[in-house]
């Protein structure tokens, strides 16, 4: 009976040990953990439609939709943008942009003139009848009349360096040569010379 008793007291001591030797687990307080709202994707967005860069203008086209970009292909290229570096471009807006680029009419070239070629000679016959207007020539004023014509002709043709001119004079009295050959030594004779040809006829050659 006396053992049963020490049992009985050293049962009750250890069970006073444990109560005061007993860790108490500290108290951890839950903080609580915010969640990140997911971040509001734009309507419309579907690989296919047409989008419009904010910065540049640039349109193109709608390849890929991830959670916070997307993949956009211009010219060929493909872009990564974020959702706010762009604008879905309205379907009605396209289709009207098409439908006036095919019915826009063609413009027409203006045909190009085409450029005359430069004769490397021309004949200017000052017989009074050959000239434009010469029967109206007074009577005795023919010369001036002739000499007139011949200047005209002479002053259209400097831009045309190397053309030779077949001023046909004729024969008769010299005086329509003597005048001509005259007018190039002292007007002319920058711009031009002179030599004699066949019978009445002086060739003059533009320098």
């Amino acid at each position: 009976m006396g053992s049963m008793k020490d049992f009985r007291e050293l049962k009750g001591l250890r069970k006073e040990l444990e109560k005061e030797t007993r860790v108490v687990a500290p108290v951890v307080e839950k903080k609580k953990v915010k969640v990140a709202a997911p971040m509001p994707q734009k309507s419309g967005l579907r690989p296919g439609c047409t989008v419009t860069l904010m910065d540049s203008n640039d349109r193109g086209i709608l390849r890929h939709v991830h959670k916070d970009h997307v993949d956009i292909e211009i010219d060929g290229l493909i872009f990564t943008a974020g959702l706010n570096d762009f604008i879905v471009n309205d379907p009605n807006e396209d289709r009207e942009l098409m439908r006036r680029a095919g019915s826009a009419k063609p413009v027409k070239e203006k045909p190009k003139k085409a450029v005359a070629a430069v004769p490397s000679e021309i004949t200017l016959d000052l017989h009074i009848e050959r000239i434009p207007g010469g029967f109206d020539a007074p009577k005795g004023f023919e010369l001036p009349f002739q000499m007139e014509y011949f200047r005209r002709i002479i002053r259209q043709n400097l831009k045309y360096r190397g053309i030779r001119i077949i001023v046909v004079h004729g024969v008769g009295d010299g005086i329509l040569r003597d005048a001509v050959r005259k007018e190039i030594d002292e007007v002319f004779a920058v711009s031009c010379t002179w030599s004699p040809g066949t019978a009445g006829v002086t060739v003059v050659t533009v320098r």
